[in-house]
């Protein structure tokens, strides 16, 4: 049975309710802040988790599903312009592009990297959302073809949480 066991620091054997070897694929997990012990018990003792083991494993799962981000919209495009799936054509220097879409995460603020293709330069943009709808103002400093991807969108968290297609901004 799995089992989650609150730990201080030092030595984790000398915690544990029952020798060390009955408990098996052992890995340290922080919940509200605190260490916790995730083991599977094949002991016979009658052992109680200091935390609700499938409520655990159940957030875990939402955790580690990335949440989809799709641009559904950018306003202040240039008309006329033949543009590929997921390529706008956009102005240099305006305040009037904006990215916008859906994404199901609570109100907040982070940073995302755009990078353009000919010279590698990386350009932030600052991203928000609220009641699930982002928006990120994109005001490119410089003309070029300019991408973000799954990759830099996920760069300002420690682990990713967002999947993304490759989009491309044509700034002229």
């Amino acid at each position: 049975m799995k089992i989650l066991l609150r730990v201080v620091d030092g030595d984790i054997p000398s915690q544990l309710p029952d020798a060390s070897i009955k408990f098996t694929q052992q890995k340290i997990v922080i919940i509200d802040e605190r260490p916790y012990l995730l083991a599977d018990y094949i002991g016979d003792k009658q052992l109680v988790s200091d935390y609700d083991v499938d409520t655990f494993l159940a957030q875990r799962r939402d955790e580690d599903t990335l949440k989809r981000v799709v641009i559904d919209n950018v306003s202040g495009q240039f008309d006329g312009y033949v543009n590929h799936e997921n390529e706008f054509t956009v102005p240099q220097q305006s305040n009037e592009v904006i990215a916008m879409g859906q994404l199901a995460i609570p109100d907040r603020r982070f940073k995302v990297p755009f990078r353009r293709t000919d010279t590698g330069r990386i350009q932030l943009m600052p991203a928000q959302v609220q009641n699930g709808q982002f928006s990120i103002p994109l005001k490119f400093e410089t003309n070029g073809v300019w991408i973000v991807n799954q990759e830099l969108f996920n760069s300002d968290f420690s682990e990713d949480l967002f999947s993304l297609d490759e989009y491309r901004f044509s700034v002229i």
